[in-house]
């Protein structure tokens, strides 16, 4: 469990005039010549960047400029039944499939590990109900009251988290999304082409929530070609280990939410890119991209390009946006990727 946040809490808890000048003709035919061009090419360049989705302009409010590397490394911070991370699964997909292997693009999951369950659940005592209020979370004091007791209850039921030995382990959506983070995991590692592991994502991103993973997960690795029996024997025996190297990544890069992404070790996108009103600009390469495209397929390409020595020449392909938006996990409506939302 995690601390109280507004998206994991109900909605109730986001005129003069001059004299005429006579100007000769060939001076007016020079002026209209030279505002007919001056047209041509600002409609030129209008439809240039309105058709690559990313502006060409040089100035920007941040500007995007990873170490450069030979075979760059592109993490990837998800939850398995968090809507944004399945999104940005999503727009990550399509890079892959363009760059291949010249980039190292690697999914991680957000785990919590449960040192006290007493001390983890004191958040949601009632005698917190002044702070709550004050945050904005609750109006009334007996709504929180309420809300509070619900999750209380709910933070102390070991049935919540994943067990193995005495430790309990926590994901923001339940023991089920915690057991999927572990299995997607294993089936990530189990083979140097990942056309299955994306199969096997997109298979249970439609298909399973975060209340039937358990029963749903087998079905969905064998339409990907998956041995599932492999995949629980890597669970019963290497879970322990993979946690704890995930939260150890998690700690050193301070990742709260999903999804947070990182290129050769540098956030993306950088924080300074982000402005209150929404009309922040970021600088990636050549291409400016605007806030509401910080989050698409091309400017993650953009930003993992950004980021070779010497770029493969599939750099210069643009991934376009698809026509309509996609629907999310689970039948939900979608919410637009370039919200910025996160799970944390």
């Amino acid at each position: 469990m995690k601390k109280i946040k507004k998206e994991s809490i109900k909605k109730t808890i986001e005129a003069t005039t001059s004299k005429s000048v006579q100007i000769p003709l060939v001076g007016v035919m020079v002026f209209c010549f030279l505002l007919a061009a001056s047209s041509f090419f600002a409609g030129a360049a209008w439809l240039k960047i309105k058709g690559t989705g990313a502006s060409v302009s040089k100035t920007a409010s941040a500007t995007f400029e990873p170490k450069k590397s030979d075979k760059p490394d592109f993490q990837f911070y998800v939850m398995s039944f968090c809507p944004y991370g399945n999104q940005m699964e999503d727009l990550v997909k399509p890079v892959v499939d363009l760059l291949k292997n010249s980039a190292n693009i690697r999914p991680q999951y957000i785990f919590e590990k449960i040192a006290d369950l007493k001390t983890q659940c004191q958040q949601y005592d009632a005698s917190n109900c002044a702070n709550y209020i004050k945050a904005g979370y609750f109006t009334a004091e007996s709504d929180c009251k309420a809300e509070l007791d619900t999750y209380n209850k709910k933070c102390l039921d070991e049935k919540q988290y994943l067990k193995i030995g005495n430790t309990l382990y926590g994901s923001l959506h339940g023991r089920q999304e915690a057991t999927q983070n572990v299995r997607e995991i294993c089936a990530y590692n189990m083979n140097e082409d990942k056309t299955n592991w994306w199969n096997f994502i997109d298979n249970v991103n439609k298909a399973c929530t975060s209340e039937n993973a358990d029963a749903c997960w087998e079905e969905q690795a064998k339409k990907a070609g998956f041995d599932t029996n492999k995949i629980t024997e890597c669970f019963n025996t290497q879970a322990t280990e993979l946690i704890e190297k995930e939260i150890a990544l998690t700690t050193e890069n301070k990742v709260q939410g999903s999804p947070t992404l990182f290129v050769n070790g540098a956030t993306f996108p950088p924080e300074a890119a982000y402005t209150s009103d929404n009309k922040g600009t970021l600088k990636i390469g050549k291409k400016v991209f605007t806030q509401d495209q910080f989050r698409t397929a091309d400017a993650i390409k953009e930003a993992i390009c950004a980021s070779f020595k010497k770029a493969p020449k599939e750099c210069k392909t643009e991934i376009k946006a698809p026509a309509t938006s996609e629907t999310a996990s689970n039948g939900a409506a979608a919410a637009p990727a370039a919200a910025g939302g996160s799970c944390n």
